[in-house]
């Protein structure tokens, strides 16, 4: 039997973005593979460069179902209004992992903004900096106001 985890970290602040926010899913892979392609600081913790992650639209799409159902519903955690988690709504799109994780953040305006917050956030950053990571998709909410960043690792 192959052993799962699941990695959550959440963020929050009481921005909120004027107008609807698209993402640039090409700027979104590049910030945050800039940020693992150097040494970094999370907390006190160092950590090495990590290996370049690769964008997946299953994981895309799971981000942005919990960045809409936010919005939605106006709530900010990492269980869904249906009580789903970010293993099931990844199991859902039919991406088959080993290794989950989400970083979720409120009211940033661009895909720089928010890396960045992400990267002063201990937990985040140990998320964005983990190697074990392969694979990630990111969405923001059709209001602009959620991000929703999903990382996975395929099961071999």
């Amino acid at each position: 039997m192959q052993q799962r985890m699941v990695l959550l970290m959440g963020m929050f602040f009481w921005m909120v973005t004027a107008q609807a926010q698209q993402l640039d899913a090409e700027v979104m892979l590049q910030e945050v593979n800039k940020a693992r392609g150097q040494k970094c600081k999370c907390g006190h913790e160092r950590q090495s460069a990590a290996p370049a992650l690769v964008w997946d639209e299953k994981l895309e799409r799971a981000a942005q179902r919990h960045a809409d159902d936010m919005a939605r519903k106006n709530f900010f955690s990492h269980t869904g209004s249906d009580k789903s988690t970010v293993s099931s709504r990844v199991d859902k799109e039919k991406f088959v992992w080993m290794l989950v994780g989400e970083n979720l953040a409120d009211g940033y305006k661009n895909e720089a903004d928010v890396v960045a917050g992400w990267i002063t956030s201990p937990g985040h950053c140990k998320n964005i900096m983990n190697p074990e990571f392969t694979h990630m998709g990111v969405a923001v909410s059709k209001d602009g106001r959620y991000w929703v960043q999903v990382f996975a690792t395929p099961m071999e």
